[in-house]
């Protein structure tokens, strides 16, 4: 019985290291199919990616909106200032993660290892750190943004 069959639990999945996901990948589309399974992980860097752009789109918006209406929303009260500031700042530090992570430009074909198997173990490993950091801007971009609702509801309030 496989390592991987000894630690399932039925219906739950549990976490696995790039090697055992690339054997689980060997398993489904088979033992020599590099191909495939590199198409496979391309895509998951595709949607890596395109869910980073929409995160940045978010901070585009709110950055925009600041621009006009900041301003006023400051000048209203102190919470709204200290809240808009800090609001903007996780907002700000979530952009340059990323910048700095999902959306690096990297091309997968260049990072060579001794064998295919090692550069595809190497691929792995590079989405799941920029998954982590994919997830921490997330949650940096929700707290600049209840930050930024904060001090807008604190302008709605002295209005």
């Amino acid at each position: 019985m496989s390592d991987r069959k000894k630690r399932a639990r039925p219906g739950r999945a549990y976490p696995q290291t790039p090697e055992e996901e690339l054997n689980y990948l060997f398993e489904i589309h088979g033992k020599d199919n590099y191909s495939k399974i590199f198409d496979v992980l391309v895509k998951q860097f595709d949607v890596l990616q395109s869910r980073a752009q929409l995160l940045l789109g978010l901070v585009t918006i709110t950055l925009a909106i600041t621009g006009f209406s900041g301003p006023k929303i400051a000048a209203s009260s102190t919470f709204s200032k200290v809240s808009i500031a800090y609001g903007l700042a996780f907002i700000l530090v979530a952009a340059v993660l990323i910048l700095m992570g999902p959306l690096q430009l990297r091309w997968g074909s260049r990072r060579c290892k001794e064998t295919i198997r090692d550069s595809m173990v190497h691929l792995i490993v590079r989405r799941n750190q920029r998954t982590k950091k994919y997830h921490l801007a997330s949650f940096l971009l929700i707290v600049g943004l209840t930050g930024y609702v904060g001090s807008v509801i604190g302008y709605l309030l002295q209005v």
